[in-house]
C-alpha cells in the first residue's frame, strides 16, 4: 500500500505510484488528501497498473487507427438503410430550422413518421457538411457523407469501449475490448449506416466512461472529467430523449458510491460534503442536457412539454410492422419476452459468451483484481435497459438494434474477464497458449464474415444459430435493404444500366427510396423507379425488380422457392444466403392478367395468366390469381389445383389459402374447409376472411355463439370489412338480439361497397 501523501504537497498528490511490475493490482486507499480520505474508507478503487511505455498502450493506439480507417472505408460501400427516407428529410428541415432562427418549423411535420421526437445532432452535422459541399439527397455523395459521419460516431463508440476497459483493467484489457467490439459484425455493420442507434450508443458509452472517472475523483473531479461527462450526456440526449437515462444513472451511481463510502448518517452529519457532491454532480447534468437540447428543435421550443412527450413516445412506441421471428411472421408489438434474448443469443460473437462464463468461473479473482463497483456499473448499464424493455412489453423489431447502446459496457466487462483469465494463467504457459488459441478461433469466425460481407456485416449470425444459413427463414437478415446498392452495382457491371443509356427502363423494389436515390439522378431519368411489395409485384408494369427478403415469410424462404427461379437473373448473397433478388420481366402477361382480374374480365385474365404460368411456373402470384379466376368461373377442380400450386411455392400465401378453403366449402367438404381456415389463423391471426367463413360454418351448424364470436373477430381485425358487419347483423337477428342486429346493419349500410 502506498504511503499517505503529505498535506499540501499537490504535485505528489496528483502522481500515482507506478509499479515496475506490469499488470499489478493496486489498492489505492491512502494516497488521498485529508479532505478526500473519507471517500476511500469503504469503497476501494483498484487499478491494474501498467509499466511506463507499455507495449499494450502502443498496440491500442495502432489498432484504434486501423479501426478508424477501416470503418470509414467500409461505410462507403454500405447502402442506404430503410429509415433514411425520414432521416434525409429531417436533416434538411433541421438545418432549415436553425438557418431561419426557428422560423421554419416544417421539421415538426415530416410525413409518415414521428421523427420530430428525435434529437437532431447527427442530422445537423451531416446536413451542414452536405450543404457546404453542395450535395443533395439525390447525389450518392450525399449519402457517403452521412455514412462517413456514421463511421466516425461508430468508431468513437468503439474507442471509448476500449478506454472504459482500460481505465478499469489496464491497456491489455483495453486492447481486448477494442478488438471485441470492432469484430462484432452487428455493431460494426450498424456503424456504417445507422444514424439513430449508433450515435446514441456513442453518447452512452462516452458518458459511462467519464462517470467512472467522475466517481473516483469525487468530491473534486477535474474540469476535463466534467467536460467529458457533459459531452457524453449531450451527444446521447442530442440524438434521443432517452439520453436523460444517463442523468438517472449518474444520480444512482454517485448516490450508491457516496453511501458505500460515507454511510447513511453522512447524509446529514456531513451535510457540507453531501451538498458538495450533489452540486458538482449537477454541473454535467445541466451542461449535458442543455447542450443536447440545443441540437433538438422540437425539444428546444418547449422542453418541459416535449421532453416528456418524447419519452412517452419512445416507451409506448407502436408500429404495425411484421417481423420474422423463429420462422413465424409476427407484429412487432406482439413480440414475446423471449424476442430480445433470442436475438442476442443468436447474434453475439462467441467470445462474449465465453467472457461471461469466465467471469462466473473467476468471479472471485475478478472482484479482487478490479473495483467491484465499476463492474457493477458495467453490468447495470447493460442489463437494466434490456430488462426494462422486456418488462415493459415494448415494441421490438429489427433484432436488438434499438439496444445497441447497451453492448459496449457488456464488451468492456467480458474483456476484463478474459484479461483476468490471461493474468491467472501467465505462469502456466500451456494453459495460456490454449486460452489464446481459443480466443483467436472465436475472433476469426466473425472476422471471416466481415471480410466476406464488407458491405453488410450487420446480417451476421453466430454458430449457435448455425450461422446465417441456419438463421435463414428463421430471422430477418437484410431488414434494412442496404443490399439494393450492390444490386444496382451489379446491373451496371452487366451493362443493363449505365450513365450513358438511351433507352428508359422501369426498376421497382420493396426498398424503393434507396433505389430512387441511387438511380434517378445518376442515370439522368432513364431509370424509372417504383415501389411494390414482393407479393404485389405484378400490380405494376416493370422491366427489372430488386427485392430484399424482408417481409417474405419464413416458410417461403425455407422452402427454397425464393427467389423465384424463372425470373431471377442474379442474387446478392451473404455467405451463400440470398439477401436480394434481381428479377427480369420479359413480358407483361402477369400484369395484364391481374389488371383484367381487377376489372372482373375473367375470360381474358385466365388466358393471360395461363400463358404466364406456362412460361414461369414459379410465379405464385399468377397461380393465386388463376385460382381466383377459376373459382369465379366455376372451374372448381382447376381452382383447387392452381391454389395448391401457389401454396407449394409459398406455403403461407394467405390469398391462396383462403381460396383453397373456399373451394372445399363450395365442394361441401366442411370439415376440411374449417381446418384450413383455422390453420391459416396460426400464421395470419388477422385473416378476416378466415373468421368470416368460420362464422358462416358455425352459423350453418346452429352454433350461434361461436358464429357471432368469429364474425365480431372478423370486424375487429378489419374495421372496413363491410360483409362482416352484414353477417354479424344476420347472426344477431337469429339470436333475437334486435338491438345489436340493428346497430351492425346500420354500420353495414353506411359503408360503401369495396
Amino acid at each position: 500500500m502506498a504511503k499517505q501523501t503529505p498535506k499540501g504537497n499537490k504535485n505528489k498528490q496528483k502522481q500515482a505510484k507506478i509499479s515496475n511490475k506490469p499488470l499489478e493490482v493496486k489498492q489505492q486507499k491512502a494516497k488521498l488528501t485529508k479532505e478526500t480520505k473519507p471517500y476511500a474508507s469503504k469503497l476501494i478503487f483498484r487499478t491494474v497498473q501498467d509499466p511506463p511505455n507499455n507495449l499494450w498502450r502502443n498496440v491500442f493506439i495502432g489498432l484504434s487507427a486501423v479501426a478508424l480507417v477501416t470503418t470509414i472505408f467500409l461505410s462507403l460501400g454500405s447502402g442506404i438503410n430503410g429509415d433514411d427516407y425520414f432521416q434525409n428529410i429531417y436533416a434538411d428541415k433541421v438545418l432549415s430550422f436553425y438557418q431561419s432562427m426557428g422560423k421554419d418549423t416544417s421539421t415538426f411535420e415530416v410525413p409518415r413518421g414521428i421523427i420530430k421526437i428525435y434529437g437532431g445532432l447527427f442530422e445537423i452535422a451531416t446536413a451542414t457538411t452536405n450543404a457546404t459541399l453542395g450535395y443533395d439527397a439525390q447525389d450518392e455523395a450525399y449519402h457517403n457523407v452521412r455514412h462517413i459521419w456514421n463511421a466516425l460516431f461508430g468508431f468513437t463508440a468503439m474507442l471509448f469501449t476500449g478506454l472504459m476497459a482500460q481505465y478499469i483493467g489496464g491497456w491489455r484489457a483495453g486492447v481486448i475490448a477494442l478488438i471485441f467490439i470492432f469484430l462484432t459484425p452487428r455493431f460494426l455493420g450498424h456503424s456504417l449506416m445507422n444514424p439513430k442507434d449508433i450515435p446514441f450508443a456513442t453518447g452512452y458509452v462516452m458518458a459511462l466512461y467519464f462517470m467512472l472517472i467522475f466517481i473516483r475523483q469525487l468530491p473534486k473531479p477535474t474540469w476535463k472529467t466534467i467536460l467529458g461527462l457533459s459531452l457524453g450526456i449531450a451527444v446521447a440526449f442530442g440524438v434521443r430523449a432517452g439520453g436523460i437515462l444517463l442523468v438517472a444513472y449518474l444520480g444512482l451511481f454517485v448516490g450508491i458510491a457516496y453511501l458505500l463510502q460515507q454511510g447513511i448518517p453522512a447524509l446529514w452529519k456531513k451535510s457540507r460534503l453531501t451538498l458538495q457532491t450533489i452540486g458538482i454532480s449537477l454541473i454535467p447534468v445541466v451542461a449535458g442536457l442543455g447542450l443536447g437540447l440545443l441540437a433538438w428543435p422540437y425539444g428546444l421550443i418547449d422542453p418541459f412539454k416535449h421532453v416528456p412527450e418524447a419519452l412517452k413516445g419512445f416507451t409506448q412506441f407502436s408500429v404495425g410492422i411484421r417481423i420474422l421471428f423463429q420462422g413465424e411472421m409476427i407484429f412487432g408489438n406482439e413480440a414475446p419476452p423471449s424476442y430480445l434474448p433470442t436475438w442476442l443469443l443468436n447474434t453475439l460473437p462467441l467470445y462474449i459468451f465465453a467472457g461471461v462464463l469466465i467471469a462466473i468461473i473467476f468471479g472471485k479473482k475478478l472482484l479482487q483484481r478490479y473495483t467491484p463497483f465499476f463492474l457493477f456499473m458495467l453490468l447495470f448499464a447493460f442489463f437494466f435497459p434490456v430488462l426494462f424493455v422486456i418488462a415493459q412489453g415494448s415494441t421490438l423489431y429489427d433484432g436488438w438494434r434499438h439496444l445497441l447502446f447497451t453492448y459496449p459496457p457488456l464488451v468492456a466487462f467480458t474483456a476484463l474477464a478474459w484479461d483476468t483469465a490471461i493474468a491467472q494463467f501467465e505462469a502456466k504457459k500451456a494453459i495460456l497458449i490454449a486460452l489464446i488459441i481459443a480466443m483467436g478461433a472465436m475472433l476469426i469466425e466473425p472476422l471471416s464474415f466481415i471480410v466476406r460481407n464488407p458491405s453488410y456485416p450487420y446480417v451476421y449470425f453466430n454458430p449457435i444459430a448455425g450461422g446465417i444459413r441456419g438463421a435463414y427463414g428463421e430471422f430477418e437478415t437484410d431488414y434494412w435493404g442496404v443490399s439494393v446498392k450492390q444490386g444496382l452495382d451489379w446491373m451496371e457491371q452487366q451493362g443493363i444500366i449505365s450513365e450513358n443509356m438511351t433507352d428508359t427502363i422501369t426498376v421497382i423494389s420493396n426498398f424503393s427510396d434507396a433505389l430512387d436515390k441511387y438511380a434517378k439522378k445518376k442515370y439522368k431519368g432513364k431509370v424509372k423507379t417504383g415501389y411494390a411489395r414482393f407479393r404485389q409485384r405484378y400490380d405494376l408494369k416493370w422491366d427489372y425488380a430488386l427485392f430484399a427478403s424482408r417481409f417474405v415469410s419464413g416458410t417461403h424462404l425455407q422452402q427454397g422457392t425464393w427467389p423465384p427461379e424463372d425470373k431471377t437473373i442474379h442474387t446478392i448473397k451473404a455467405n451463400g444466403v440470398p439477401l436480394l433478388a434481381i428479377l427480369k420481366n420479359d413480358n407483361d402477361l402477369a400484369f395484364r392478367g391481374i389488371e383484367a382480374a381487377k376489372k372482373q374480365d375473367w375470360e381474358n385474365a385466365i388466358v393471360l395468366l395461363e400463358q404466364e404460368v406456362a412460361q414461369a411456373p414459379s410465379n405464385e402470384v399468377a397461380w393465386t390469381e388463376l385460382a381466383r379466376g377459376y373459382l369465379q368461373t366455376n372451374q372448381i377442380a382447376k381452382a383447387k389445383d392452381a391454389a395448391e400450386r401457389a401454396l407449394a411455392i409459398e406455403p403461407e400465401n394467405l390469398q391462396a389459402t383462403n381460396l383453397l378453403g373456399l373451394y372445399y366449402l363450395r365442394n361441401n367438404q366442411i370439415a376440411i374447409a374449417q381446418d384450413i381456415f383455422t390453420k391459416s389463423l396460426v400464421f395470419e391471426p388477422r385473416n378476416s376472411l378466415a373468421y368470416y367463413y368460420l362464422a358462416i360454418i358455425d352459423e350453418n351448424n346452429n352454433n350461434l355463439a361461436g358464429a357471432i364470436s368469429y364474425a365480431l373477430k372478423a370486424i375487429d381485425v378489419n374495421k372496413q370489412f363491410r360483409e362482416g358487419y352484414q353477417l354479424a347483423a344476420q347472426i344477431y337477428e337469429k339470436m333475437g338480439d334486435n338491438q345489436n342486429a340493428a346497430r351492425y346493419r346500420q354500420a353495414f349500410e353506411s359503408m360503401k361497397p369495396q
